[in-house]
């Protein structure tokens, strides 16, 4: 397996670092849908090019890129699960999917990482996201409330439990009410 993961790591090392910035690899030119993706090496490999591709230009979001690298995360999870990097890339793909303005499709990696690996290191930001997607993006505060309590119940010491905490007062609260009250908090 290590050695597999090696020729990997090595061959990703060779295509991007062999002359070929990635500011060159469009999404068209690496388009791979004729293409079956079989293997685990395989659908590392498409993580890493869109990867590389997505964060080539630190300045503009490529959402072609984040499209496919959402989609060659959700294909690895689908077929390697039972991986441990399985954890790393779930979240991720929560976060992408977050960053993609698909809400719904961003909680479901979340919940699916809490439920896979409850003791995971990812669960408990994991559950703070879902939170925050549930409040924010979905407008459903009471259940975002809800979510938040579970973080700071399950996490007390967590460095988010005070940003836990805080969201629940902010909750459903328009941005002229937060200013008002702190206003009010510094007079």
């Amino acid at each position: 397996m290590m050695k597999k993961v090696f020729i990997l790591v090595t061959a990703s090392i060779l295509v991007f670092g062999c002359g070929n910035s990635t500011e060159e690899i469009s999404v068209e030119e690496s388009n791979t849908e004729d293409k079956v993706i079989d293997t685990m090496e395989e659908r590392v490999s498409e993580i890493d090019k869109y990867t590389a591709i997505l964060f080539a230009d630190s300045l503009n979001f490529n959402k072609p890129a984040a499209e496919k690298l959402l989609s060659a995360y959700e294909d690895y999870l689908e077929h390697d699960k039972f991986e441990a990097i399985s954890f790393d890339y779930q979240f991720k793909a929560g976060e992408l999917a977050k960053s993609l303005k698909k809400p719904h499709v961003a909680i479901k990696h979340f919940n699916d990482l809490m439920d896979r690996g409850p003791n995971n290191e990812h669960a408990p930001m994991a559950l703070f996201y879902k939170a925050m997607i549930v409040g924010d993006d979905l407008g459903e505060h009471e259940t975002a409330k809800i979510y938040y309590q579970e973080f700071i119940d399950k996490y007390p010491d967590h460095p988010f439990a005070e940003s836990a905490k805080a969201s629940i007062d902010l909750q459903g609260k328009s941005l002229d009410e937060i200013v008002k009250g702190f206003e009010e908090k510094n007079s």
